[in-house]
């Protein structure tokens, strides 16, 4: 039997685990419209505890997918939302100040079914980062890599976007990017709680200040009064993947920069311990 050394067990361990995951919670990616059949709450409720019972099975804290009882949880869902919705916001600037469309305030805007709406999107796509930011995705990280499992959780995420009616243009280009978004908000926070508020708060902010028509959730959106032309499409998805694009390297940015710190921390720690040895 040929020795494997235990880091590389530990390795293979983990992948074998988060792919078990990603298989195991299948059913609900793969089959289209999967969310809407089952109650979004009740799904949360079944992938947190799948979450739990791999963990356990680990023999690892819930705290590294910043799922612990503690204050931090709230924080980092406050954190993803704030950070989500300002992303959304750099977006509606910019096609406020690119699209040749009135702008006004909705007069059928309900607040109430806006807020409804918040909270239904925090479930749901809570739901989405559990099964591809979550568990499984933290245990890709270990076993290949940051960009590796970005890789394959962003392919994933576009094939259930796909099933789920969108275009196979903005399943493989806008949701991709998306993906790797949501996955650096985990990698620089370890939370999968903020990576569902951001993706909750791009969603939102979309819905309450970008849509044309607007909807009773709309509250501030661009008028063209006919249909948008190839050349406005275009423009938007430009425009939305180019912030995002911009998000993932200023997230990129933030997680060099944190691990340097922590590198250089720990270099100095080691030269102290060094001194104090020859000390003695």
């Amino acid at each position: 039997m040929p020795y494997e050394s235990p880091v590389a067990s530990d390795r293979s361990t983990a992948l074998r685990r988060g792919v078990l995951f990603i298989v195991a919670t299948s059913p609900i990616w793969l089959v289209p419209k999967s969310i809407p059949v089952f109650h979004p709450v009740a799904m949360l409720g079944i992938l947190i505890g799948a979450t739990l019972l791999f963990l356990w099975w680990d023999k690892r804290s819930p705290s590294v997918l910043g799922l612990e009882l503690s204050w931090r949880p709230p924080v980092y869902l406050l954190g993803g939302l704030l950070g989500g919705a300002l992303v959304g916001l750099v977006i509606a600037v910019l096609l406020h100040a690119m699209l040749p469309f009135e702008w006004t305030t909705n007069p059928a805007f309900i607040w109430r079914l806006a807020a409804a709406s918040l909270l239904y999107l925090i479930i749901a796509n809570g739901v989405e980062e559990l099964v591809f930011r979550g568990y499984a995705f933290e245990r890709l990280i270990a076993s290949l890599g940051l960009w590796p499992a970005q890789l394959i959780v962003a392919l994933l995420f576009a094939t259930y976007h796909l099933l789920n009616g969108y275009s196979w243009q903005v399943a493989f280009t806008g949701t991709v990017i998306g993906s790797l978004m949501f996955g650096l908000v985990f990698a620089r926070t370890g939370s999968v709680l903020a990576a569902a508020g951001f993706h909750a708060a791009v969603n939102w902010t979309r819905d309450l200040v970008m849509l044309d028509p607007p909807t009773m959730k709309t509250w501030f959106a661009p008028v063209a009064g006919r249909n948008w032309t190839p050349a406005e499409r275009q423009t938007t998805m430009l425009i939305f993947n180019g912030v995002a694009l911009v998000a993932c390297a200023l997230l990129y940015w933030s997680i060099r920069r944190r691990d340097r710190k922590l590198a250089a921390g720990d270099t100095r720690a080691d030269r102290r311990r060094a001194e104090r040895a020859l000390a003695k």
